[in-house]
């Protein structure tokens, strides 16, 4: 695996491979790489004949109070773990301006209306920042295929709006979640949960399965975020949101076989969790 820091080596190494015709994948991650990232890996080796996988903690979108200085490192870890999977280029800029050397440009690149609900409402700007990141790293990597997790639904859904727009002809590749077998979403923040905390987690996505079949009962989605809420709330989550919405983030219809998502935050202590779960 070639290992690279600047966006002068990395561009030289991009234009080395177009013109040998290579099929380029991209996985971009801020590192603290766990079994989650390393499918999206996995599916990128299926789909192209070069996985490059980026490590870079953005700054852009973290808030003022956000855990940024503290967001877990563990590059030599990383490292291993891709070199087992045989990825081709690890990506990992030695700084911002690595990245962000034409910020100026990316002004009025804006996440929208649909970048400021759920996620977006409790941390502003975070999806501008998000976008900015990866529309500078679908420029400078020009790739054919890069892969997301649905974990991050809103994210997922804001980048394949973005990508449409300004990267016409990338596909961009959905991964299913990758939970532990008590059900908890892998995420690199649940490293900051203590033991105490380990244990509650996974009640959380439970609780989320639970509130599906209750909407199903109830056929009201108002009592059932209620009840999602409420049951939440009594195992020690401080709720950020609970919602339904369909595959573009609007309102669902009920009695329909259109694709659903129930879509939720949380609080443990300080640590935040998101989950997603879809249904028909």
């Amino acid at each position: 695996m070639i290992i690279l820091d600047t966006q002068k080596d990395y561009k030289k190494h991009i234009n080395l491979l177009k013109s040998q015709g290579e099929i380029i994948s991209l996985v971009p991650t801020m590192g603290n790489l766990h079994d989650g990232h390393l499918s999206l890996v996995k599916i990128a080796k299926k789909k192209s004949s070069k996985v490059i996988t980026t490590i870079f903690i953005n700054p852009l979108q973290f808030g003022k109070d956000e855990d940024f200085t503290s967001y877990p490192r563990t590059m030599s870890q990383d490292v291993d773990k891709l070199q087992k999977l045989n990825c081709d280029i690890l990506f990992a800029p030695k700084s911002k301006n690595e990245v962000f050397n034409k910020i100026d440009n990316l002004k009025n690149l804006k996440a929208g209306p649909k970048g400021n609900i759920l996620c977006g409402k409790i941390r502003p700007g975070h999806f501008d920042g998000v976008l900015k990141v990866i529309y500078m790293l679908f420029q400078l990597t020009e790739p054919d295929l890069s892969v997301f997790g649905v974990k991050d639904f809103q994210q997922l859904y804001l980048i394949k709006q973005m990508a449409k727009i300004y990267f016409p002809k990338l596909k961009i590749i959905s991964a299913p979640t990758i939970r532990n077998k008590n059900g908890l979403a892998l995420s690199s923040r649940n490293s900051y949960l203590d033991k105490t905390s380990m244990e509650i987690a996974p009640v959380f996505y439970k609780i989320l399965l639970d509130g599906i079949n209750y909407l199903k009962n109830s056929n009201n989605v108002e009592e059932t975020v209620n009840y999602i809420t409420t049951n939440l709330e009594k195992n020690s989550f401080l709720v950020n949101y609970v919602s339904f919405l369909n595959a573009e983030l609007e309102k669902i219809k009920l009695n329909t076989s259109d694709k659903k998502i129930l879509l939720s935050s949380v609080k443990l202590e300080q640590t935040r969790l998101i989950d997603n779960v879809e249904f028909s």
